[in-house]
């Protein structure tokens, strides 16, 4: 199993998950932590391949895994988790990205928000792609002007959140709220309000769980994945193809929810 991070708290659930479901099936569970490098996840690919792997199950950083095709084609088994295929049809589980965010933003709106900020990852990364264009689906459903200062994208650390949410907060017209898209970035975003003084004044929604997002104050407000879903969804299509199911490639779709704990459910200051 290939992740983007195993000591991010998704990826570490995700493998929890699979890893438990595995273990029932007396079947071993072998990990690491791609990072974003499309030629690390080429280069353990080809040692696991090499090692004579049974099945694979990829977060992928390539923006094409039609490098699979010979690997598949011979036998190997593939699922990938969190990111649809792309270059090839493989059978795949992600979570609704795009209406997750859409949520969100929905549920900000809601509280009188109308400008309403937005963090995101690597624009080359389809996840990030898929809820920045779910953001923009609720600003233009709700009637909102999307503002390009509003919209930071490429932050990829918690430092770079901190610095990008101070940042937006120092303009002419500052948003009032704001979404974050990743759970880091969350943190990040977090640590500006605290610093700011801003924590019961500036909106917050952020995309991920994380463990402490409860015994913040206040809590942090999140659009939650079902992570054990998603992992046993994606352990269970690998070993029905490891028993031999040749059915057609398939993309399991699971839904998110919102998890309010008092920071998305901030008014904006009059």
């Amino acid at each position: 199993m290939l992740v983007q991070d195993l000591g991010n708290d998704y990826c570490a659930e995700l493998l929890r998950a699979v890893e438990a479901r595995a273990r029932t099936r007396g079947v071993v569970v072998i990990s690491a932590s791609l990072d974003e490098e499309a030629e690390r996840e080429r280069d353990l690919v080809n040692g696991l391949v090499e090692r004579r792997i049974d099945g694979l199950i990829l977060m992928p950083a390539t923006d094409d895994q039609g490098y699979l095709m010979p690997e598949v084609h011979a036998g190997l088994a593939v699922v990938l988790v969190d990111r649809a295929p792309r270059g090839m049809a493989l059978d795949a589980v992600v979570a609704d990205n795009r209406a997750g965010a859409a949520h969100a933003v929905r549920h900000l709106a809601s509280f009188g928000h109308r400008r309403i900020g937005f963090l995101g990852d690597d624009p080359s990364i389809s996840t990030a792609t898929e809820r920045l264009a779910g953001y923009r689906d609720a600003l233009d459903a709700g009637g909102l002007t999307l503002d390009d200062a509003l919209v930071r994208t490429g932050v990829r650390t918690e430092d770079d959140a901190r610095a990008a949410v101070t940042q937006m907060l120092s303009l002419d017209e500052p948003p009032t709220a704001l979404f974050t898209a990743r759970n880091v970035l969350t943190v990040g975003a977090v640590r500006a309000l605290r610093y700011l003084d801003l924590r019961d004044r500036v909106g917050l929604v952020g995309f991920d769980d994380f463990p402490t997002a409860d015994l913040l104050e206040p809590g942090v407000t999140c659009v939650k994945q079902a992570v054990v879903t998603e992992g046993e969804l994606a352990i269970d299509m690998l070993l029905s193809r490891l028993d031999g199911d040749e059915g057609p490639a398939r993309v399991e779709v699971v839904p998110t929810t919102i998890v309010a704990r008092g920071s998305g459910e901030i008014s904006p200051a009059r």
